[in-house]
């Protein structure tokens, strides 16, 4: 049996901080599919910790503490500068119309020198801002719909796109569908699962999707994984989806086989 993290904040963010200048943590990116098309219209990067104890971990044994630690801004860093990274090869390689999203709290989404830092990249790598998105990730609080109002604008000003993660996890997602001018809005897969069993479930599940588009966001299904759940999302109209039966997260060594394979399937 592979050895834990060690216990309690400080170890792991030391830990994690040795990690950093070890280059251990990389991406794995899942697809998006425009389901009614079948197009491919994206990826989530997905953080990985290659652990050289513990093996590779996945972001729930460390994230969180990463994120109220100093360490968050080194972090946010690492994934704006791999992500527009990666969306530089595939322009290159003639995949610009592709979107690529990274995961941030709510802290670091309101970093003040989050949107100059943006523009730099994209200005470097020559990239088209709305291929990059954000996922908000963290929990938001009531106290902070106004301030986080601004926030989402401000980073929307220089094209990228926002997205409202885990929504319909908590009781506050109503409000905050109302309330923060997010761009799309990814359904938690509770949801998901809920509606593979239960006709009320699938019932509100095609609700919230109408009320998002009343809304003018994008709809993103996640955690699609039977045949039954993909033929069910099929029937609901211009939503996206994500789950390991559309495609189970890949390296990015691995990321351009699969659109080539994708665009040769669809003969695009």
């Amino acid at each position: 049996m592979r050895p834990a993290l060690p216990a309690g904040h400080a170890p792991i963010v030391s830990d994690a901080e040795r990690g950093l200048d070890q280059d251990e943590f990389f991406f794995v990116l899942q697809p998006k599919l425009r389901l009614q098309k079948n197009e491919l219209t994206g990826f989530e990067c997905l953080i990985r910790w290659r652990h050289p104890e513990s093996g590779v971990l996945r972001p729930a044994a460390f994230i969180s503490v990463v994120e109220d630690s100093s360490l968050a801004g080194q972090f946010t860093d690492l994934l704006i500068a791999r992500a527009t990274g990666i969306l530089k090869r595939w322009k290159t390689a003639g995949y610009g119309d592709l979107s690529l999203a990274v995961n941030l709290s709510a802290a670091e989404l309101g970093r003040k020198d989050l949107p100059d830092r943006l523009c730099t990249l994209f200005g470097s790598f020559d990239i088209n801002p709305s291929c990059f998105e954000i996922e908000l990730t963290a929990v938001v609080h009531p106290d902070q719909l106004d301030w986080l109002v601004g926030v989402i604008q401000a980073v929307q000003a220089i094209g990228v796109r926002v997205a409202l993660d885990d929504f319909g996890h908590g009781y506050a997602s109503l409000t905050l569908l109302q309330q923060l001018p997010v761009d799309i809005v990814k359904f938690d897969r509770s949801l998901i699962m809920q509606a593979s069993d239960n006709e009320g479930s699938r019932r509100l599940v095609e609700s919230l999707v109408s009320l998002a588009q009343h809304h003018g966001k994008q709809s993103v299904l996640t955690g699609l994984e039977t045949a039954e759940q993909f033929a069910w999302a099929r029937t609901l109209p211009g939503i996206d989806v994500q789950g390991f039966y559309i495609g189970a997260p890949v390296g990015e060594d691995e990321i351009e086989d699969v659109i080539r394979r994708h665009r040769q399937s669809v003969g695009k």
